[in-house]
């Protein structure tokens, strides 16, 4: 996965299996890999040892999402904002599974919430008006398509 590559550096470091970050990391390189499965295992180990870590959370909904398990993907992207409320991935990534299982009310309230700590997220106002569109609220999808083309043109993210 392209975006993971700038937000989490491969590691060098020798895996230690006790280590929950060690654990994410070997996680988010099994899903670099496209192996979501044993990103998932790695993740569900990671989170017995440290279950209150938001980010472990998002990125196993990451991995489930990846298998298509929405439904699943959903419950965890919901124990990380609950954890974190101010996790504006966790909120993004809600809202993408929310758009597949095809829920767009709530999708544009989790994009929303995404936009709410980080209105530079040009992905985030995209997918807002999409969700926006499919509900038929034309006018508000224009406007969210025209802020993420903004962002873009402008080099923020």
């Amino acid at each position: 996965m392209p975006f993971l590559d700038n937000c989490f550096p491969m590691s060098k470091e020798p895996l230690h299996e006790d280590d929950p970050g060690t654990l994410l990391n070997k996680g988010i390189e099994f899903l670099r890999a496209g192996r979501h499965s044993e990103a998932l295992e790695s993740f569900d180990h990671g989170l017995l040892l440290s279950p209150k870590d938001a980010n472990a959370w998002n990125l196993r909904g990451l991995a489930l999402a990846a298998q298509n398990r929405f439904e699943d993907a959903l419950k965890s992207f919901g124990k990380a904002v609950s954890i974190d409320q101010r996790h504006p991935d966790a909120w993004y990534n809600k809202g993408m599974v929310l758009c597949a299982l095809k829920r767009y009310e709530e999708a544009v309230r989790s994009f929303e919430k995404a936009l709410e700590i980080n209105p530079q997220n040009a992905h985030a106002w995209h997918n807002k008006g999409v969700a926006l569109s499919r509900q038929g609220l034309d006018s508000e999808a224009r406007f969210a398509f025209s802020c993420a083309g903004w962002i873009g043109v402008h080099g923020w993210h």
